[in-house]
């Protein structure tokens, strides 16, 4: 544990160091210098790959889990999670190790987040590692690559799928298959799925009414009115699974549950810098991206009453560092320091989350 925490360290502040002198390159001297960007990028994704592929298993508290599952695949019920038993019995072909499973994961998990990022990066002209250091800089971004393994990947095929979907629409085979992807290797992901498509099929409803329903989430979530107070009115897709139907009952004591002031506080103050990123950007595309991160995150502050909540605050975490990535443009006829102040903050978020 002490050297998987100083290798992470180390490969954080290189990038920090990097990251603070190509923003200041950026707002400054207005280039870009992608050349340098892709360089960096591909020696942090090998660094991230090998890190989070090669943990022990006393690293992350699923890791240990994992390695019974891959060895007693066939033992196992696997329900709504099938696709992973799938994996399970292939990688077996080839390795009855089940450090195989997790180098797989990390490296499917870090490459198609930074492959998104790169594809998203070019599309708004933004610092390709820039966006990057702005994911590795989160919170999440290590417990997803460690411990909620299956989340972390069923996620990036989600992001992947949104960004597919706006830059090549016409490939409708290829992000259709990254949403059923990201479906299969996490059930929950459907609802993440369902939020944007449904976002985007009523892309005429004003960003007004999602300020309102998101005022009215934090709202009740402060009152303590959750999901809890609606379970009965309605079955959803939890009760398909009877693992994670069980988390309605929201009666584990391992898991503190109640309103986490801290989480709001989290998505409200990226959710000012976004409003702000959208009167600049002015395209459908950024909106509908915005729209559904302020309605997944009133769907997670309505979950603050049960366990393992913060499991629903990644699907609106996760497109985090897509709808940052505007602050990380050349912007040649103005003096902007936007890029610079991006940084520091990310690396005061750093910081702060990993000292607390």
């Amino acid at each position: 544990m002490p050297e998987f925490n100083l290798l992470y360290w180390v490969i954080y502040v290189a990038a920090s160091l990097l990251a603070i002198w190509m923003a200041i390159t950026i707002d400054l001297k207005k280039k870009n210098y992608q050349g340098v960007s892709n360089c960096i990028v591909f020696v942090l994704l090998l660094g991230y790959v090998f890190l989070f592929g090669m943990r022990s298993v006393d690293i992350g508290t699923d890791t240990e889990m994992y390695h019974w599952q891959y060895t007693h695949y066939k033992e196992i019920t696997y329900g709504t999670d099938a696709p992973i038993g799938l994996v399970f019995r292939v990688l077996n072909v080839f390795s009855e190790d089940p450090q195989i499973f997790l180098f797989v994961m990390s490296f499917l998990f870090v490459t198609l987040n930074f492959y998104t990022l790169k594809k998203y990066s070019n599309f708004y002209r933004s610092n390709f590692f820039l966006s990057v250091f702005s994911l590795i800089s989160l919170f999440f971004f290590e417990s997803l690559g460690i411990n909620i393994i299956r989340q972390g990947l069923s996620l990036a095929f989600f992001v992947l799928a949104i960004i597919s979907r706006n830059v090549s629409p016409k490939k409708k085979f290829r992000w259709i298959s990254f949403f059923i992807l990201a479906i299969c290797f996490h059930f929950t992901s459907l609802i993440p799925v369902f939020l944007y498509l449904l976002v985007t099929y009523f892309k005429k409803i004003r960003l007004f009414y999602y300020y309102c329903l998101y005022l009215i989430s934090v709202v009740l979530a402060a009152g303590s009115i959750s999901v809890l107070s609606f379970k009965d009115y309605f079955i959803g897709f939890l009760l398909l699974d009877e693992r994670r139907g069980g988390y309605l009952e929201g009666n584990d004591s391992a898991y503190s549950v109640g309103f986490k002031p801290q989480f709001v506080a989290f998505n409200t103050i990226f959710l000012i810098i976004f409003i702000y990123l959208n009167k600049l950007e002015k395209n459908d595309f950024y909106e509908n991206l915005l729209k559904y991160y302020i309605l997944i995150s009133a769907v997670f502050y309505m979950m603050f009453q049960i366990p393992y909540s913060d499991r629903w605050g990644v699907m609106s975490w996760c497109v985090i560092p897509f709808l940052l990535a505007p602050m990380f443009k050349v912007y040649q006829n103005r003096k902007s320091f936007k890029a610079t102040f991006s940084v520091l903050f990310l690396v005061f978020i750093f910081i702060f989350f990993q000292t607390r």
